[in-house]
């Protein structure tokens, strides 16, 4: 597999993952759908913080990355650490309800994101 097609992958990928995780919790939001902010909203509200963050942040780390900017590949690093995190944590937090297809999901997107980083690493160390 090529380099651009790896790059052009890993962009996609993370461009897709932050606009849905964006989506996800404004629809939430939206609907409702998260009691934490009358019963922790001091938790919530950081939580949230950080979710919007990471979010944003993937989606303009995707955009450097597919755009060969010189700050593409950093942003994308950080992008997906975060990423990597949220996805380990979110998969507790379901765990813990006992919800199993969206725990898996998230194990999956977990090894997903690992996968493309240790790939991109390989390309920037031109290893691959």
């Amino acid at each position: 597999m090529s380099t651009i097609v790896i790059e052009i992958i890993a962009s996609i990928y993370t461009i897709i993952i932050g606009i849905a995780m964006l989506c996800m919790w404004l629809l939430l939001l939206m609907k409702r759908e998260v009691p934490e902010l009358n019963t922790k909203p001091t938790q919530i509200f950081f939580h949230l913080v950080a979710e919007f963050l990471t979010s944003v942040m993937l989606i303009i780390g995707g955009l450097g990355l597919i755009m060969n900017q010189s700050w593409g590949v950093a942003l994308f690093f950080i992008a997906i650490g975060m990423a990597i995190y949220s996805t380990i944590n979110a998969a507790g937090f379901y765990g813990q309800l006992k919800d199993w297809p969206m725990f898996i999901a998230l194990i999956v997107f977990t090894f997903v994101s690992l996968l493309i980083s240790i790939l991109i690493i390989l390309l920037e160390f031109q290893i691959l």
